[in-house]
């Protein structure tokens, strides 16, 4: 087996990403999209009685993105070096190339916020790099590839010598056909998902991060993804509650992506402009397919898109609109006033336009949202999406 490549030096510091909630309950036990799980055997990294979204999320290591503290840091040590002994090479569903690419990526920005990296960790690093380059997602395409590619960028640039420049040539290929793809000209995510949008947002702000703590690709590349940034968090900001959370629309839930404020916080540490915020009235963000109607007493946001990417509708959801008032959102529950409406199937292109934009038009009188905090869907009313049960 070829040894790791050498770490490449760091030619500026890098910049504190955004951090994520600590998982780790204690050295043996995680609490997951809400549920607790035991991880004390070999066999808990592949336990049959959990769902393969709750696998994937135990083995992307978010928990490394976690504030520091003393003693889950040696949780976190001890955890990286078991998974390193109970997973051997290709073998379950940690091996599978998504949760590579996220686990990568979250060790290496584990080593580059200061945690030292035993030689062990390095060599297994490079492991999952040479499989990951071998699995990409063509057959998933979507955020799994972008995933892909930004793993192949961050092992490419952490790592020096051959087999890296390959990784990073690779990996910077596929992450600009991808954005040209997946990025919308008014700054929608093409699976038309305010929370995969703002997991893209994140991770574009991270390569930028990381491409300016090595120097390295060329300025003016770094540039064109910002400037992809700037026009993402201009349509994020457009889709957020006045509480600050986003709209649960294709798939979108709580508690997975970054808060828009905590983006916006990162932002400012990368020393990147801000963005104008969005005005009272109505906003249309035209190739996404989304509305806003804001007052100063309520906010609603509207889809009239397509379910997503005709080969991709994957996260396509039932819902149709969002609404919020502030004055109910300023209390203890930030998604207090939320409420959604059946989602309507779009129209053909040659025929009549769906219920929701023929009230736009014609002057039919708009469907109601629901009571405050009800998902109303093809089966009555729930409570709003709080924890996430489909494929990510």
């Amino acid at each position: 087996m070829a040894p790791a490549p050498s770490m490449r030096p760091l030619a500026k510091a890098w910049t504190t990403p955004v951090e994520r909630p600590s998982s780790l309950v204690s050295a043996t036990k995680v609490r997951l999209l809400n549920e607790d799980g035991d991880i004390a055997r070999p066999s808990d990294w592949t336990a049959s009685d959990r769902s393969r979204l709750w696998l994937y999320t135990l083995h992307y290591f978010d928990d490394l993105a976690a504030p520091a503290c003393r003693e889950k840091d040696l949780w976190r040590r001890a955890l990286v070096s078991r998974w390193i002994a109970e997973n051997p090479p290709a073998a379950g569903v940690g091996w599978e190339p998504y949760p590579t690419s996220r686990r990568i990526v979250n060790w290496i920005k584990w080593a580059l916020s200061g945690a030292p990296m035993a030689p062990a960790w390095l060599q297994s690093l490079a492991i999952q790099t040479r499989a990951l380059e071998q699995r990409l997602e063509w057959r998933l395409l979507g955020n799994h590839l972008l995933a892909n590619a930004k793993a192949l960028i961050f092992a490419g640039l952490f790592f020096e010598g051959a087999e890296a420049i390959r990784w990073l040539s690779r990996g910077l290929a596929l992450w600009s056909r991808e954005l040209g793809e997946q990025i919308l000209p008014d700054g929608g995510h093409f699976e038309r998902s305010p929370m995969y949008g703002a997991l893209v947002l994140e991770d574009i702000l991270d390569v930028m991060n990381l491409a300016r703590a090595f120097g390295a690709p060329r300025p003016e590349v770094i540039e064109d993804w910002a400037a992809v940034a700037d026009r993402m968090r201009t349509w994020l900001a457009a889709m957020t509650h006045p509480d600050g959370e986003i709209g649960y629309f294709n798939d979108a839930a709580s508690g997975i992506a970054p808060r828009p404020g905590a983006l916006d916080a990162y932002v400012q540490r990368l020393g990147l402009p801000g963005v104008n915020p969005p005005r009272q009235g109505a906003t249309w963000l035209e190739t996404s397919g989304y509305g806003r109607l804001a007052t100063a007493d309520a906010v609603a946001l509207l889809d009239i898109a397509p379910v997503g990417p005709d080969h991709l509708p994957g996260h396509a959801t039932r819902i149709r609109c969002r609404s919020s008032s502030p004055s109910e959102t300023s209390g203890s529950s930030s998604t207090a006033a939320r409420a959604s409406m059946a989602r309507v199937p779009s129209a053909p292109s040659n025929g009549p336009p769906p219920r929701t934009a023929r009230w736009r038009s014609t002057g039919e009188t708009p469907p109601r949202c629901g009571p405050a905090s009800a998902s109303v869907g093809a089966r009555g009313c729930g409570t709003s999406p709080s924890r996430r049960t489909m494929a990510p």
